[in-house]
């Protein structure tokens, strides 16, 4: 739910695996309405009582701002909650602490994808085999919608009368898309033509490390586009805590570092860090409940 643009407003496929999407079942690529990856940001519930806490944690950990909270009704239904956008040098947050009862099915949404044009979006993700969840739906400066892709992965799209311009990021964060091994193909094919992407990779046998599971194999699927990065991990559900809770990766440059501010900032440690796949990782919970995969490059 980027619902307050006021402010940013803001496989696993143990043993074998099914090889890469057939080409000829793949739907003809659309036009991209992505505006790009600075204006897409991930989308955290927490309690009101967290709000401060957990986005000061995010500023000290990866620096940049934060927006003043505001208390708005932003959903087409009647609710308030109190919004603050944070942008940071390795992607931005819409963070909204609810003080009613969250209207079905906000909070399911992981990101707030900016689009060109709304019309446009909506009738190429439907064409894309996406589904409406919320239909279209004004708000004072645009509009937004919520759409659901093969495997239950939940997304808004939102609008600007007037175009936003925000700094670009110093690295592009990860939509980390976790799905069955039987819905991961009709996800990839769906959202690549959607989103005018690519696949940088297919790999049927990732290391299980990444998943809490170092002693097998999955599907891991990396695409680029517009909208920025994801990686479609394909499992079957066998996830020990807390993989599958992380619905975005960030990157940085001294993976140390990073882990030294979280801590001193109120976040936790979840998976001490790994490597795997040319990145030092790991998942780390914020105050409030946030869990990231945070990762820096290393040496192949």
């Amino acid at each position: 739910m980027r619902l307050i643009k006021l402010f940013a407003v803001a496989a696993i496929v143990l043993g074998s695996v099914t090889g890469p999407l057939i080409a000829k079942d793949k739907p003809a690529q659309a036009p991209s309405v992505a505006v790009g990856p600075q204006y897409d940001s991930t989308h955290v519930y927490v309690a009101p009582a967290d709000l401060d806490t957990f986005t000061s944690s995010l500023v000290s950990t990866f620096g940049g701002t934060k927006s003043q909270p505001a208390t708005f009704s932003v959903t087409p239904t009647p609710s308030e909650t109190t919004f603050v956008f944070v942008f940071t040098p390795v992607g931005t947050f819409s963070v909204f602490g609810f003080k009613t009862p969250i209207p079905y099915p906000f909070g399911l949404e992981r990101t707030g994808y900016l689009v060109t044009d709304m019309d446009s979006a909506v009738r190429s993700a439907k064409a894309h085999d996406a589904d409406i969840v919320v239909a279209p739906f004004p708000d004072p400066i645009g509009r937004d919608v919520i759409i659901a892709w093969p495997g239950g992965v939940h997304m808004q799209l939102y609008w600007h009368t007037t175009a936003p311009n925000y700094a670009k990021l110093q690295t592009v964060p990860e939509n980390r898309v976790y799905v069955s091994i039987d819905r991961a193909d009709a996800f990839v094919r769906d959202f690549v033509a959607f989103s005018g992407g690519k696949i940088v990779s297919d790999d049927g046998h990732a290391p299980g490390v990444e998943i809490g599971r170092p002693n097998d194999t999955y599907r891991r699927v990396r695409i680029e586009s517009g909208f920025g990065k994801a990686t479609v991990l394909a499992t079957d559900g066998h996830l020990p805590y807390p993989y599958g809770r992380e619905i975005t990766g960030y990157e940085v440059a001294n993976l140390s570092d990073t882990l030294a501010k979280a801590k001193a900032s109120g976040a936790t440690v979840l998976v001490d860090p790994y490597i795997a796949d040319g990145r030092q990782a790991t998942l780390v919970a914020f105050p409030g409940g946030y869990i990231a995969e945070i990762h820096s490059s290393v040496s192949k």
